[in-house]
Protein backbone atom coordinates (compact mmCIF):
# COMPACT_ATOMS: atom_id res chain seq x y z
CA UNK A 1 0.00 0.00 0.00
CA UNK A 2 1.18 3.26 -0.96
CA UNK A 3 1.78 6.08 1.74
CA UNK A 4 -1.16 8.00 0.16
CA UNK A 5 -3.13 5.14 0.75
CA UNK A 6 -2.18 4.45 4.06
CA UNK A 7 -3.07 8.14 4.94
CA UNK A 8 -6.71 8.14 3.50
CA UNK A 9 -7.19 4.09 5.51
CA UNK A 10 -9.62 4.10 8.08
CA UNK A 11 -7.48 1.10 9.61
CA UNK A 12 -4.51 2.58 9.34
CA UNK A 13 -2.97 5.13 12.14
CA UNK A 14 -2.35 8.69 10.16
CA UNK A 15 0.14 10.07 12.65
CA UNK A 16 2.15 7.13 12.83
CA UNK A 17 2.31 6.85 8.98
CA UNK A 18 2.89 10.79 8.98
CA UNK A 19 6.24 9.80 11.42
CA UNK A 20 7.20 6.71 9.24
CA UNK A 21 7.44 8.77 6.51
CA UNK A 22 9.27 11.36 8.37
CA UNK A 23 12.09 8.97 9.23
CA UNK A 24 12.19 7.86 6.05
CA UNK A 25 12.51 11.45 3.85
CA UNK A 26 15.30 11.53 6.76
CA UNK A 27 16.87 8.29 5.65
CA UNK A 28 17.15 9.26 2.10
CA UNK A 29 18.41 12.50 2.25
CA UNK A 30 22.53 13.03 1.17
CA UNK A 31 22.86 14.98 4.14
CA UNK A 32 21.18 16.61 7.22
CA UNK A 33 17.83 17.76 7.08
CA UNK A 34 16.05 21.40 8.12
CA UNK A 35 12.68 21.54 9.95
CA UNK A 36 11.51 23.74 6.29
CA UNK A 37 13.04 21.00 4.53
CA UNK A 38 10.89 18.18 6.06
CA UNK A 39 7.78 20.08 6.10
CA UNK A 40 7.66 21.03 2.25
CA UNK A 41 8.70 17.13 1.52
CA UNK A 42 6.06 16.19 3.91
CA UNK A 43 3.41 18.51 3.30
CA UNK A 44 2.99 19.75 6.64
CA UNK A 45 3.12 22.88 8.82
CA UNK A 46 6.07 23.57 10.52
CA UNK A 47 4.50 23.34 13.52
CA UNK A 48 2.96 19.82 12.77
CA UNK A 49 6.57 18.64 11.63
CA UNK A 50 8.30 19.84 14.70
CA UNK A 51 6.29 18.22 17.22
CA UNK A 52 6.85 15.11 15.08
CA UNK A 53 10.63 15.93 14.81
CA UNK A 54 10.60 16.28 18.62
CA UNK A 55 8.76 13.15 19.08
CA UNK A 56 10.99 11.16 17.02
CA UNK A 57 13.82 12.97 18.90
CA UNK A 58 12.57 12.32 22.81
CA UNK A 59 12.26 8.43 21.75
CA UNK A 60 16.08 8.43 20.47
CA UNK A 61 15.28 7.69 16.72
CA UNK A 62 16.26 11.03 15.55
CA UNK A 63 19.18 13.58 16.49
CA UNK A 64 19.13 17.30 16.40
CA UNK A 65 22.42 18.32 16.06
CA UNK A 66 23.64 22.19 17.08
CA UNK A 67 22.94 23.62 13.62
CA UNK A 68 19.59 22.37 14.07
CA UNK A 69 19.41 19.77 11.05
CA UNK A 70 18.38 16.19 11.82
CA UNK A 71 19.74 13.21 10.91
CA UNK A 72 18.75 9.48 11.97
CA UNK A 73 20.35 8.11 15.31
CA UNK A 74 21.99 4.55 15.73
CA UNK A 75 18.55 3.59 17.53
CA UNK A 76 17.08 3.23 13.92
CA UNK A 77 19.74 0.09 13.65
CA UNK A 78 19.21 -1.00 17.08
CA UNK A 79 15.26 -1.21 16.49
CA UNK A 80 16.36 -4.28 14.44
CA UNK A 81 19.58 -5.75 15.42
CA UNK A 82 18.43 -9.38 14.59
CA UNK A 83 17.73 -8.17 10.87
CA UNK A 84 21.02 -6.36 11.03
CA UNK A 85 22.84 -8.95 11.88
CA UNK A 86 22.27 -10.40 8.66
CA UNK A 87 21.85 -7.35 6.90
CA UNK A 88 24.26 -5.89 4.72
CA UNK A 89 25.78 -3.74 7.33
CA UNK A 90 27.31 -6.22 9.57
CA UNK A 91 27.91 -8.53 6.23
CA UNK A 92 30.36 -5.61 5.55
CA UNK A 93 31.91 -5.02 8.85
CA UNK A 94 32.32 -8.70 9.29
CA UNK A 95 35.65 -9.02 7.43
CA UNK A 96 36.76 -6.17 9.42
CA UNK A 97 36.18 -7.26 12.29
CA UNK A 98 37.52 -11.05 11.44
CA UNK A 99 40.93 -9.70 9.92
CA UNK A 100 41.12 -7.08 13.09
CA UNK A 101 40.52 -10.18 15.56
CA UNK A 102 43.22 -12.32 13.75
CA UNK A 103 45.88 -9.16 13.63
CA UNK A 104 45.55 -8.32 17.09
CA UNK A 105 44.56 -12.08 18.33
CA UNK A 106 41.76 -10.43 20.50
CA UNK A 107 38.46 -10.31 21.21
CA UNK A 108 36.85 -7.80 18.94
CA UNK A 109 33.11 -6.48 18.72
CA UNK A 110 30.43 -4.13 17.16
CA UNK A 111 27.74 -2.72 18.69
CA UNK A 112 25.19 0.56 18.63
CA UNK A 113 23.75 2.72 21.24
CA UNK A 114 20.40 1.67 22.84
CA UNK A 115 19.24 4.34 24.53
CA UNK A 116 21.93 4.09 27.93
CA UNK A 117 22.16 0.81 26.89
CA UNK A 118 25.42 -0.53 23.68
CA UNK A 119 23.65 -3.00 22.00
CA UNK A 120 26.26 -6.24 20.43
CA UNK A 121 25.52 -6.70 16.76
CA UNK A 122 28.35 -8.76 16.35
CA UNK A 123 31.23 -10.59 18.34
CA UNK A 124 34.15 -12.43 17.82
CA UNK A 125 35.41 -14.23 20.32
CA UNK A 126 38.90 -15.12 21.37
CA UNK A 127 38.55 -15.24 24.98
CA UNK A 128 35.85 -14.44 27.53
CA UNK A 129 36.09 -11.90 30.54
CA UNK A 130 32.12 -11.76 31.35
CA UNK A 131 30.78 -14.10 33.69
CA UNK A 132 28.08 -14.59 31.15
CA UNK A 133 27.97 -14.62 26.88
CA UNK A 134 27.54 -11.75 24.82
CA UNK A 135 26.55 -11.82 21.15
CA UNK A 136 23.94 -10.30 19.08
CA UNK A 137 21.40 -8.70 21.20
CA UNK A 138 23.06 -8.76 24.40
CA UNK A 139 23.13 -5.18 25.96
CA UNK A 140 25.59 -3.82 28.69
CA UNK A 141 25.39 -0.44 30.96
CA UNK A 142 27.05 2.40 28.26
CA UNK A 143 29.02 3.99 30.90
CA UNK A 144 30.77 0.69 31.86
CA UNK A 145 32.37 0.10 28.66
CA UNK A 146 34.78 1.64 25.62
CA UNK A 147 31.95 1.09 23.07
CA UNK A 148 29.37 2.71 25.41
CA UNK A 149 31.88 5.70 25.93
CA UNK A 150 32.44 6.46 22.05
CA UNK A 151 28.49 5.79 21.33
CA UNK A 152 27.62 8.41 23.88
CA UNK A 153 31.03 10.92 22.68
CA UNK A 154 28.89 11.11 19.54
CA UNK A 155 26.10 12.57 20.92
CA UNK A 156 25.35 16.32 21.13
CA UNK A 157 25.66 17.93 24.29
CA UNK A 158 22.13 18.48 25.05
CA UNK A 159 21.36 14.50 23.93
CA UNK A 160 24.27 13.51 26.25
CA UNK A 161 22.91 15.23 29.04
CA UNK A 162 19.61 13.79 28.80
CA UNK A 163 20.88 10.36 28.31
CA UNK A 164 23.19 10.49 31.62
CA UNK A 165 20.19 11.74 33.57
CA UNK A 166 18.32 8.68 32.98
CA UNK A 167 21.23 6.43 34.27
CA UNK A 168 21.31 4.79 37.24
CA UNK A 169 24.89 4.23 38.42
CA UNK A 170 25.94 0.82 39.73
CA UNK A 171 29.48 -0.90 40.26
CA UNK A 172 30.09 -3.69 38.23
CA UNK A 173 33.75 -3.55 39.30
CA UNK A 174 35.73 -1.28 41.80
CA UNK A 175 36.31 0.53 39.09
CA UNK A 176 33.13 1.12 37.26
CA UNK A 177 32.25 4.76 37.11
CA UNK A 178 30.03 5.61 39.28
CA UNK A 179 28.69 9.48 38.93
CA UNK A 180 27.18 11.85 35.79
CA UNK A 181 30.25 14.12 36.34
CA UNK A 182 33.29 11.35 35.97
CA UNK A 183 31.08 10.17 33.09
CA UNK A 184 30.52 13.88 31.79
CA UNK A 185 34.63 13.73 31.83
CA UNK A 186 35.66 10.65 30.34
CA UNK A 187 32.80 11.65 27.31
CA UNK A 188 35.29 14.63 26.95
CA UNK A 189 38.62 12.81 26.83
CA UNK A 190 36.97 10.42 24.48
CA UNK A 191 36.25 13.06 22.04
CA UNK A 192 39.38 14.63 22.44
CA UNK A 193 41.75 11.77 21.94
CA UNK A 194 39.70 9.77 19.57
CA UNK A 195 39.12 6.49 20.89
CA UNK A 196 37.40 5.01 24.07
CA UNK A 197 38.94 3.43 27.27
CA UNK A 198 37.73 0.66 29.56
CA UNK A 199 39.83 0.05 32.00
CA UNK A 200 39.12 -2.95 34.53
CA UNK A 201 35.05 -1.38 34.61
CA UNK A 202 33.53 -4.01 33.29
CA UNK A 203 35.72 -7.27 34.56
CA UNK A 204 39.09 -6.69 36.77
CA UNK A 205 40.56 -8.83 34.29
CA UNK A 206 39.97 -6.35 31.26
CA UNK A 207 41.53 -3.70 29.38
CA UNK A 208 39.78 -2.24 26.21
CA UNK A 209 39.75 0.24 23.39
CA UNK A 210 36.80 1.60 21.39
CA UNK A 211 36.78 3.59 17.95
CA UNK A 212 33.54 5.36 16.19
CA UNK A 213 32.36 4.15 12.79
CA UNK A 214 31.05 7.47 10.96
CA UNK A 215 27.72 7.65 8.32
CA UNK A 216 28.67 9.84 5.46
CA UNK A 217 27.20 12.65 7.42
CA UNK A 218 30.05 12.01 9.83
CA UNK A 219 27.81 11.01 12.51
CA UNK A 220 28.28 8.29 14.78
CA UNK A 221 26.08 5.03 13.71
CA UNK A 222 28.28 2.54 15.50
CA UNK A 223 31.54 1.14 17.32
CA UNK A 224 34.14 -1.17 17.11
CA UNK A 225 36.27 -2.20 19.82
CA UNK A 226 39.06 -5.07 20.80
CA UNK A 227 39.39 -6.23 24.30
CA UNK A 228 42.42 -7.62 25.92
CA UNK A 229 43.58 -9.09 29.05
CA UNK A 230 44.42 -5.81 31.64
CA UNK A 231 48.45 -6.69 31.64
CA UNK A 232 48.18 -5.32 27.40
CA UNK A 233 47.87 -1.84 29.48
CA UNK A 234 51.35 -1.58 29.86
CA UNK A 235 52.65 -3.85 26.86
CA UNK A 236 55.05 -2.10 24.25
CA UNK A 237 52.29 -3.04 21.05
CA UNK A 238 49.23 -1.12 22.69
CA UNK A 239 50.11 1.72 20.88
CA UNK A 240 49.85 -1.19 17.63
CA UNK A 241 47.06 -2.36 18.77
CA UNK A 242 45.14 1.64 18.90
CA UNK A 243 47.04 2.17 15.29
CA UNK A 244 45.62 -1.03 13.75
CA UNK A 245 41.81 -0.48 15.01
CA UNK A 246 42.21 3.04 14.01
CA UNK A 247 42.70 1.86 10.72
CA UNK A 248 39.68 -0.71 10.32
CA UNK A 249 37.27 1.85 12.18
CA UNK A 250 38.20 4.22 9.10
CA UNK A 251 37.74 1.64 6.30
CA UNK A 252 34.19 0.60 7.85
CA UNK A 253 33.25 4.47 8.42
CA UNK A 254 34.74 5.02 4.31
CA UNK A 255 32.64 1.74 3.33
CA UNK A 256 29.11 3.63 5.17
CA UNK A 257 30.52 6.65 2.42
CA UNK A 258 32.04 9.03 4.75
CA UNK A 259 35.22 10.76 3.84
CA UNK A 260 36.32 13.22 6.01
CA UNK A 261 39.16 13.18 9.28
CA UNK A 262 39.12 10.56 11.32
CA UNK A 263 38.12 9.78 13.82
CA UNK A 264 35.60 12.85 14.40
CA UNK A 265 33.06 13.72 16.90
CA UNK A 266 31.05 15.70 14.86
CA UNK A 267 27.51 16.59 16.91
Amino acid sequence: MGKSNALRNRNSIQSLARGLNILELCAKSSRPVTLTEIANQAQLTKTTSQRFLNTLCSLGYLRRREDKRYVLSARVLSLAYSFLNTSSFVTMAKPYLDELSSELGKTVNLAVLDDIHTLFLYRKEVRKFMKYDLGPGSKLPCYGGSLGKVLLAGLSDEELNKRIDKIEFYAITPKTISSKKKLREEIIKTRERGYGICDQELSLDMYSIAVPLLDRQGGVVAAINTSMEFSFKDSPNLENAIKILMEKGKMISNSLGYNGPYPSYAR
